[in-house]
């Protein structure tokens, strides 16, 4: 056999043997590495615990179960970020599986929970608290993409085992920041697909992205809350409207301070979908929205800014980042 085509034969018999596949149920107590050469699928409510560093081999992938977890406190499947732990990689991907560990296009999981020591905060059912002196998070990536992540609104499910109807609770967006500052996140790129709430949640938290891409969640694009987030090179938001009703690119809400989106000159932006209400558009490049009060009218804007953008509260009360 010519030594070409040896070469494909055997690398096509290697692509066609499984990876081995490790399934991860409890809470990374001690730093550790999350290599190629296996499929990793977080099965539990996992937590990466403060002063624990998680390095994720670049390439890899992960998968979160989809169902029901009793133990957890979100009643699903999640990877957690405790306030002080680390992240280090650089691109990698973690999308939905089903209890064959084989990927699914369908959410029905708790999602990635990022936690800092920037500010107190809490979330569908995971607080935090600033504690003074504590070691800052670290989270450093070039490149995270999220598939099918998060979990759809609430409903009863029956337990199988005791027959008694279980307390699902709230929905879940894919991608969730609670607490966390500029000098803790450090991470360039997100790319979140088809999540089942919300693409990604800011809560009290102020970080910089070069690019945001959200495709298709079921709910908004953006949900900011009292945070502050600006996103340097590119803002994709593909929120296409559907019969579900306040539905929009931007969620901007005020609990503790006044919620900011920031595009400077020179970011690319391409949104469509409903732009949201009780917000404000700042730019001399994207048309005014329609934002009054229950609005439903689609917007579209493609384009390199020419000036600064900014798209705010409406309130301006002061808090935890101004």
């Amino acid at each position: 056999m010519p030594a070409k085509k040896k070469n494909r034969s055997t690398a096509r018999k290697r692509a066609a043997r499984p990876k081995k596949i490790e399934v991860i149920s409890s809470d990374i107590c001690r730093s550790r590495t999350l290599g190629k050469g296996c499929t990793w699928v977080i099965g539990g409510e996992v937590r990466v615990r403060t002063g624990v560093a998680l390095t994720i081999a670049d390439g890899a992938t992960l998968l979160i179960a989809n169902g029901v977890v009793r133990k957890s406190r979100i009643r699903r499947a999640a990877i957690i970020f405790d306030p002080g732990s680390q992240l280090k990689a650089r691109r990698f991907t973690i999308k939905a599986c089903n209890g064959s560990h084989t990927p699914v296009k369908h959410a029905d999981n708790g999602g990635v929970w990022f936690l800092g020591n920037y500010a107190s905060g809490s979330k569908d059912g995971i607080s935090l608290r600033k504690v003074a002196g504590r070691v800052p998070s670290k989270f450093r990536a070039q490149s995270i993409t999220l598939l099918h992540l998060g979990r759809h609104d609430s409903y009863s499910s029956q337990s199988k085992v005791t027959g008694r109807n279980l307390n699902i609770g709230d929905d879940i967006d894919g991608l969730s920041l609670i607490g966390v500052g500029p000098d803790e996140w450090k991470i360039s790129n997100v790319r979140s697909l088809h999540s089942a709430d919300d693409g990604i949640d800011l809560t009290n938290s102020r970080i910089r992205l070069d690019r945001l891409e959200v495709r298709h969640p079921c709910e908004d694009g953006m949900n900011i809350s009292s945070s502050r987030i600006e996103i340097r090179r590119s803002l994709v938001l593909d929120v296409p409207k559907s019969r579900t009703k306040d539905r929009d690119l931007f969620d901007l809400e005020t609990d503790n301070g006044a919620s900011y989106v920031e595009l400077p000159r020179g970011c690319w932006v391409r949104v469509r979908g409903v732009f949201g209400d009780q917000v404000t558009l700042s730019s001399t490049d994207m048309p005014r929205p329609t934002v009054t009060q229950d609005n439903e009218r689609s917007y579209r804007y493609s384009g390199r800014l020419r000036a600064d953008a900014l798209v705010h509260s409406i309130s301006d009360a002061s808090g935890v980042l101004e």
